[in-house]
């Protein structure tokens, strides 16, 4: 079976403090993939509700480790001069036997399958992940 994944990311902005805190650009109310680029490293997730994920982010709680990690790396980066981008995936399309579909990003298994793609291609270019 040969199966291809499409998508183009797009860049929404930057993520920056703003009295010490934590902040994103402003992101869709809508199901998605994302990326940090952070320092020498991207850190990749998929969310139903992108704003909202990024808010966990920002203000994490105390038992949620990967928040609370990737806010500290983020801050850490930011703390040094880096720059951190911010990119998103809001449409895909899956190619099977040469019909091309739309994905639907509402469901997991849409977005599952767009950042197992975005990952695996990281790994084939010699990317650090910040995910492992």
């Amino acid at each position: 079976m040969n199966v291809a994944v499409s998508f183009n990311w797009s860049e929404i902005g930057k993520a920056f403090k703003q009295d010490e805190k934590l902040c994103f650009p402003t992101a869709p109310e809508a199901p998605g993939i994302y990326q940090f680029n952070i320092r020498e490293k991207i850190y990749v997730g998929e969310t139903v509700k992108l704003r909202r994920r990024f808010q966990h982010y920002r203000t994490p709680g105390s038992s949620q480790r990967t928040n609370v990690r990737i806010n500290q790396s983020i801050l850490e980066a930011l703390n040094d001069g880096f720059e951190i981008t911010v990119n998103i995936i809001e449409q895909a399309k899956i190619i099977v036997y040469g019909i091309e579909s739309s994905l639907d990003l509402s469901k997991k298994s849409g977005r599952l399958l767009v950042e197992s793609a975005v990952l695996s291609n990281a790994h084939l270019s010699g990317q650090n992940v910040e995910n492992l």
